[in-house]
């Protein structure tokens, strides 16, 4: 089953016969050239549209960039929205969608003029990424979009479906190595089309549809399977993550382990008719459940995973992943070994309102500075001032405020800029020796990142995103509902609606990585360079764990 499914727009989901032909009429009136009916342009609906011009008025290098720019000045404010969706397409997309199939435009047409159009319809929210050119010309083959769309989305060849509708969509697919489909409805001909090399031929949506639902009956039949999880651990994230995830689709919760059998049955009462466990090595040889999610205390991680994954299971692991990196390192290590799907439950980064942020975030410019917090004081704190230390508070289970709270933070930080080059950590340490709240400075090449996090007080300030063109202000970042941008003294106020408990967002993107086999190596790349922050952040402010002067891990 190939799963991601990439989109040409032009003549393959909305017909811009009207928008572009009147954009290129005009484009070439202002160089004396006119023409009678629009119908003699459709030529141009499809290719580059630079090369187009060269192609079919024989216009220099230099005058058919002159072209664009005048074609631009129609287009932009008129042209874009001449335009109409082919009857069906949006049912396909939401239909495709709903079935966990990742959708992505692959447009030669400028990634900024895409997005509007896929708004300006409603479709937007289908798809997980849109690939396009940029309005300096970077990126208009469609072989550079395709491999673009692919490395952006870690997603191998064989794994996706190219759908056009012109002879550059099958080319570009063939020289990215990727299956295609060309549809007779949009404005290449049948002969166009099987002599660039289309893999199938389609004469409507309805057939597309067909086509692309039932690539193999037995394997879509495997993927509608429910995963069945086990739980280690019965507190309350445990709890928590079983509520948000209880009606998902393709969720069911089968067992439950904890060394106290009791515990266990009393976590599972009311949950259905479970299998329960309170001896580690059994629950990983039980061929109840397929996947366990693990939220026992941190230092427990690396040795609870690692015996799942041994035993053939994959794992959705509470954060932090690991007390350190070296154990995170050998996690991933083994889950490559035994073939099997290892992702650390980051819940902030999965969630709508954070993948719309990163949208967002294009209208800020270059981004110099990013302050990231998260501060919360603590439920345990109170508990913890009277003598009464419990787990959160307990640096030998690999706990305290950084890898509880500040954890979120760095991992955010990293998701939307990547590693920096070096960190500076200072924090507060509690009478037991406990980090309770602390700050990291993150060097990048041309920007700022604050990590901001503390387990002993609140904050009232706002995550802050600035960039030489406006700046994002962020109410929660482990949550996000609520952005404020402000470009030039204007301000816009913008709300996702989003459930307090967001932890099915996880459990899908893991559940989908298990079915498809990808998209697992953005999550390990964002874990192992988190750690290593952690790491160093913990080296500068003296706290060590146990976990660190382990010996013989596997």
């Amino acid at each position: 089953m190939k799963n991601y499914l990439l989109f040409d727009l032009d003549g393959t989901l909305t017909d811009p016969m009207v928008g572009i032909t009147s954009s290129v009429k005009y484009a070439l009136s202002r160089f004396g050239i006119e023409v009678k009916y629009l119908k003699e342009l459709i030529p141009f609906i499809g290719p580059p549209l630079a090369e187009s011009f060269q192609v079919f008025y024989g216009f220099s290098e230099e005058q058919a960039e002159k072209a664009v720019e005048y074609y631009r000045e129609y287009f932009s404010p008129k042209g874009i929205f001449e335009n109409e969706i082919y009857g069906g397409i949006a049912e396909m997309l939401s239909e495709l969608s709903e079935a966990g199939f990742e959708l992505v435009l692959a447009t030669s047409k400028p990634h900024i003029y895409a997005k509007q159009i896929l708004k300006h319809f409603g479709i937007e929210d289908y798809f997980s990424f849109v690939a396009g050119s940029e309005l300096d010309g970077t990126r208009v083959k469609k072989e550079e979009v395709i491999q673009y769309a692919l490395d952006m989305c870690h997603v191998s060849p064989e794994k996706a479906i190219m759908v056009g509708d012109r002879k550059h969509d099958i080319i570009g697919a063939a020289a990215c190595g990727v299956e295609s489909v060309g549809v007779l409805y949009g404005y290449g001909s049948r002969e166009e089309l099987r002599e660039a090399g289309a893999d199938h031929l389609v004469s409507s949506v309805k057939e597309l549809k067909e086509l692309l639902w039932n690539q193999d009956k037995t394997e879509m039949e495997k993927d509608e399977a429910m995963v069945r999880f086990g739980i280690i651990g019965t507190g309350k994230i445990a709890d928590k993550f079983y509520q948000a995830n209880r009606f998902g689709r393709e969720f069911e919760l089968t067992a439950v382990y904890s060394r106290s059998l009791d515990k266990a049955k009393e976590f599972g009462f009311r949950k259905g008719n479970l299998v329960y466990f309170d001896d580690l090595e059994e629950f990983a040889k039980s061929d109840a459940f397929d996947a366990v999610y693990i939220a026992s205390p941190n230092c427990c991680h690396h040795d609870q995973a690692i015996a799942m994954m041994r035993a053939g299971k994959h794992v959705l692991c509470e954060k932090p992943m690991a007390s350190n990196y070296e154990e995170a390192a050998e996690m991933f290590r083994v889950a490559e070994e035994e073939g099997v799907i290892l992702l650390e439950a980051m819940r902030s980064i999965y969630t709508p309102g954070f993948l719309k942020m990163t949208e967002y975030m294009e209208s800020l410019g270059t981004i110099r500075r990013a302050t990231i917090q998260y501060c919360q004081y603590s439920s345990r704190y109170d508990n913890f001032k009277r003598g009464i230390i419990e787990n959160a508070f307990k640096p030998e289970l690999s706990n305290g405020a950084l890898m509880d709270i500040g954890v979120y933070t760095v991992a955010c930080m990293i998701r939307l800029f990547g590693a920096p080059k070096s960190i500076k950590a200072v924090g507060v340490k509690l009478q037991n020796g406990v980090d309770g709240a602390g700050t990291i400075l993150m060097e990048y090449e041309d920007m700022i990142g604050e990590a901001i996090y503390s387990k002993i007080t609140d904050s009232a300030m706002p995550s802050q995103i600035q960039g030489e063109d406006g700046s994002m202000l962020i109410k929660e970042i482990e949550n996000v509902k609520d952005l404020r941008i402000s470009r030039k003294k204007v301000d816009q106020s913008i709300h996702f609606e989003q459930s307090d408990n967001t932890l099915n967002h996880e459990t899908d993107a893991f559940i989908k990585m298990i079915k498809t086999g990808t998209g697992w190596e953005e999550g390990r790349e964002i874990t192992l360079e988190t750690m290593k922050v952690l790491d160093e952040a913990r080296r500068q402010m003296d706290i060590v764990f146990p976990a660190d002067q382990k010996e013989g891990k596997e």
